[in-house]
């Protein structure tokens, strides 16, 4: 006894201390699952998020500020490459004259021609001077006040077009004026008697200045620079530094880049200042000369960097909002956690009701009458609980909503989770109200009851939303089809129509009209009278296709369209030269148009068994339209003919009109 005695002694007071003690780890646990563990892994998830969101957008606006100032620096540098390219053709062409007249004329007198050369001069910005060396490189004509008693026999250009019999344009520079001592780029070309041998030499000079005038109207940002080089690689024009004269065939540009493409995009060192840049480069297509664009990258990233630091403080401010908020948080989840244990009682005892409350709770019983209803129906419907109970539900309904509520009412029993449905009932005041119910039968022991339980919930107010949203999108959609303008149709609904027309009627004919001297008329007389133009023009259009069963339509800018279904050519003809008529009697000055007045020009087109398209009908009438342009404006011109069939649309180079051909196509052209 003894013995078992002190065994139950020592193992009562063995488990003593692991009772009357906690060990450290079941502490920590404890305190690992109070709010504050919650709270913390929502601070630290959502600022990874915020944190995670915004480096995801800066390496995004990075790449897209690198792809946006790609695109802008190869349109720039295809600007500049057209820019300089139409520059020098003007010369060129001026240039292609004088050397064919001073080849087959004789020499005229010096102050006529002076004279002359000073007059292209004036109207070519462009030049600086106009200068013609004789076959021993003396000046023999010049555009200067005080020609120069100068000889440039000794200049690379004359020698190259003494020896070479090139005809072609030579563009040589930079070099110094010896008129001027300014920095110029001289065009040559070479003079030939009729016999092909050495006449002299014509030149025109374009000063520094010119472009670099041009090009600093340009904003690349610091260190940014636009760079003109020749075929051979050496700079003629380079802003905002100068270094003409550079040669630049060493460069990956003429080393790697030029000889794999035309024009491209690339980011190196720059061997003018050792600053890491992009640059766009394009060579020009008619001349020896090649363009480029350069940016720094920090000019190209200084946007995306800014936005960095705004960016960085918007993420700060958050993720102190989100520290601010989640101390709130963990002081009311410490809060809800005293109030648990008390509404879990009240919570379980209110489940039934909640499930089933709404705005109104109805009761009905088998044969639909109202047993019970919340006391919140007097402020949906204006009846008092005491006047609905005892009444049946189909009695309230709305006449048309009956028949549907029956046959759901059918389909009740066999859903188990209800049904749902929107009607309309009267209410106290006669007016009616839009409701939604859910419908579903009491269950006893999980089986269906036999009565019915009703949450009805006053929808008047969406409905009404409902259908102001719709009448709006039915605006829209009509406005998205309608000239802001004219009030017509827009191309959109024209293209929809002449659709509709060419798979419907086999006799289609349209007509495309364009306001004559337009851009004239509205430079003459500003943007607000041709507008109000344009407005005249559109309703008389209107107006003219009302009783024709026709369509008219803005096509664009001053562009009309008119498409007459079932109409033959002649009539679409005597609608078109009507029109015609009647833009002219509206009598709107056009100081721009040689009549003095506004006209339109009509192409008129008729469908054809060939046409297997309207796009084919519209291209027929806008090549009538383009004839009507090209033989005087003010006139109406028809199209017989399949656009694939007719002669090209491109005049043909010939100063005597008697000795064309003639095209295949015919287009028939009524007296203006």
């Amino acid at each position: 006894m003894g013995k078992q005695s002190r065994c139950r002694c020592v193992r009562a007071t063995n488990r003593s201390p692991m009772t009357s003690r906690k060990l450290p780890w079941t502490n920590l646990t404890g305190r690992l699952s109070t709010p504050v563990l919650i709270v913390t892994v929502f601070v630290v998830a959502l600022s990874a998020c915020v944190v995670g969101l915004v480096i995801w957008k800066e390496y995004d606006a990075r790449e897209n500020a690198l792809a946006q100032s790609e695109t802008e620096m190869r349109n720039l540098a295809h600007s500049l490459a057209e820019h300089a390219s139409h520059t020098i053709q003007a010369i060129d062409v001026v240039m292609d004259d004088m050397v064919a007249f001073l080849r087959l004329q004789d020499r005229p007198d010096r102050p006529t021609f002076d004279a002359r050369l000073r007059e292209v001069v004036d109207n070519l910005t462009q030049i600086s001077d106009l200068v013609v060396l004789n076959a021993a490189g003396d000046v023999e004509y010049a555009s200067l006040p005080t020609p120069p008693s100068l000889n440039n026999a000794d200049r690379n250009y004359f020698i190259y077009h003494r020896d070479h019999a090139d005809r072609t344009l030579r563009i040589t520079g930079p070099i110094l004026s010896r008129y001027s001592g300014r920095p110029i780029i001289a065009l040559t070309r070479r003079i030939e008697n009729a016999d092909g041998s050495f006449s002299g030499v014509v030149i025109a000079t374009i000063d520094r200045g010119y472009f670099t005038d041009f090009y600093k109207t340009l904003d690349l940002g610091a260190g940014g620079a636009i760079t003109l080089a020749g075929g051979t690689g050496r700079i003629l024009i380079r802003w905002p530094s100068a270094a003409e004269g550079k040669d630049l065939t060493r460069s990956a540009l003429f080393r790697e880049l030029l000889p794999r493409s035309s024009k491209g995009y690339n980011i190196e060192q720059s061997p003018f200042d050792d600053l890491i840049k992009y640059y766009a480069y394009e060579r020009v297509q008619r001349y020896p000369l090649i363009v480029t664009v350069a940016r720094t990258q920090d000019s190209v990233l200084a946007r995306w960097r800014e936005g960095i630091r705004s960016d960085t403080l918007v993420a700060i401010a958050m993720l102190a909002c989100i520290v601010l908020m989640a101390a709130v948080l963990a002081g009311q989840l410490r809060h809800r956690e005293r109030f648990e244990a008390i509404l879990r009682e009240r919570d379980a005892r209110h489940r039934l009701i909640d499930a089933n409350i709404g705005d109104v709770v109805v009761l009905l019983d088998e044969r639909g009458v109202v047993t019970f209803v919340s006391e919140s129906v007097e402020g949906v419907l204006g009846f008092t609980a005491e006047e609905m109970i005892g009444r049946t539900y189909l009695d309230m309904l709305y006449p048309d909503d009956i028949a549907p509520l029956r046959a759901m009412g059918r389909q009740l029993a066999q859903c188990r989770e209800g049904l749902r449905a929107e009607f309309r009932m009267e209410r106290a005041d006669g007016t009616l109200v839009w409701l939604e119910a859910n419908f579903r039968f009491t269950r006893q022991n999980g089986k269906p009851g036999n009565h019915i339980v009703c949450t009805l919930r006053d929808v008047t107010r969406r409905k009404q939303m409902e259908d102001e949203v719709e009448a709006l999108n039915s605006r829209l959609a009509e406005l998205a089809r309608t000239d802001g303008l004219t009030g017509l149709p827009n191309r959109r609904a024209h293209e929809d129509f002449i659709e509709s027309a060419f798979a419907t009627h086999a006799q289609l004919s349209v007509l495309m009209i364009d306001v004559d001297h337009f851009k004239g008329f509205n430079d003459e007389l500003g943007h607000q009278a041709g507008d109000e133009g344009l407005k005249l023009i559109g309703a008389l259009l209107a107006a003219a296709v009302t009783d024709r069963g026709g369509h008219a339509a803005r096509y664009g800018g001053e562009e009309f369209a008119v498409v007459l279904p079932g109409a033959s050519a002649d009539i679409a003809m005597e609608l078109a030269d009507i029109i015609r008529r009647e833009v002219r009697d509206l009598s709107l000055a056009n100081p721009d148009s040689p009549s003095g007045y506004l006209t339109v020009s009509i192409g008129v087109a008729s469908r054809t068994s060939s046409m297997g398209e309207p796009a084919t009908l519209v291209r027929d009438a806008d090549m009538a339209l383009y004839q009507a342009k090209r033989s005087g404006r003010n006139r109406c011109v028809a199209s017989f003919v399949h656009i694939g069939d007719a002669a090209p649309l491109a005049p043909v180079a010939d100063a005597n009109p008697q000795s064309r051909p003639q095209a295949r196509g015919q287009l028939r052209v009524p007296n203006a």
